[in-house]
């Protein structure tokens, strides 16, 4: 059985896994013909900044996502991809920033190690440190292919921008969706499933165990600890709560 590890860091303190990552993603965008979509790498110094990176032994670094936290002094990748295209993006985005607003983004997964369901996971664990990280609210900008992603999450079309949240971009042939996550904490809009595996992460972020989001089982190892000295509680009460009408 193939095994991965998934690991998480604050962008800054690990400079050599930021490098790889910009590399990386970049083939695979590269592939699609939209490698402009990139940004400049600027986030690698922000340390509200959080980064996942799936890594196998012999393959190296086979997938990414980030979580970077909406802040003073900096725009997030989605309201500068779409914000010429409809402005009401942005006071959007004001609104989200004071409850703790955060954008998934960069997700990507090499051709190399295709699926075998890396951005399921991915998409999985970034949910699962946004609590941590302080974020209670989440938007993505996302493709038609991996909507289901988020929207197993919690996430949900953001249908008051663009055409009912979807837009032309980042080519005219091409079409972005904007989402967002209004809950990151109670996850009320998450499938029950995922919400039970979210909340695992955040009450034992490192563990190990088998999953099989693509065509094989994986041993996945999770290194999902921030150190942020915060605890989730809100997690804890919800899996109390599930205990309690199971047992019931």
């Amino acid at each position: 059985m193939d095994k991965i590890i998934l690991k998480a860091f604050q962008a800054p303190k690990e400079p050599e896994l930021c490098a790889e990552f910009m590399r990386e993603h970049r083939k695979v965008l590269e592939d699609f013909g939209i490698a402009n979509v990139l940004t400049n790498g600027a986030w690698q110094h922000d340390e509200h900044c959080y980064v996942i990176v799936a890594l196998h032994e012999e393959l190296g670094m086979v997938g990414g996502i980030r979580l970077q936290i909406d802040h003073d002094g900096i725009k997030l990748p989605i309201e500068e991809a779409v914000s010429k295209l409809d402005p009401r993006i942005k006071p959007m985005l004001d609104e989200l920033k004071q409850h703790g607003n955060g954008e998934v983004c960069g997700l990507w997964n090499a051709n190399r190690y295709g699926g075998k369901g890396i951005p399921v996971l991915l998409s999985l664990a970034v949910t699962a440190i946004s609590a941590p990280a302080g974020v209670k609210r989440m938007v993505c900008l996302v493709a038609p292919y991996t909507k289901r992603h988020p929207a197993n999450n919690g996430f949900v079309v953001m249908e008051s921008v663009g055409e009912k949240g979807v837009f032309a971009y980042p080519r005219p042939d091409f079409k972005g969706i904007v989402m967002v996550n209004p809950d990151t904490l109670l996850l009320d809009k998450a499938q029950q499933e995922q919400r039970h595996q979210i909340y695992s992460l955040r009450l034992r972020p490192e563990q190990t165990r088998v999953e099989c989001p693509g065509s094989v089982p994986l041993e996945v190892e999770y290194r999902m600890q921030l150190n942020t000295g915060l605890v989730d509680l809100y997690a804890f009460q919800q899996i109390q709560e599930e205990r309690l009408r199971f047992c019931a």
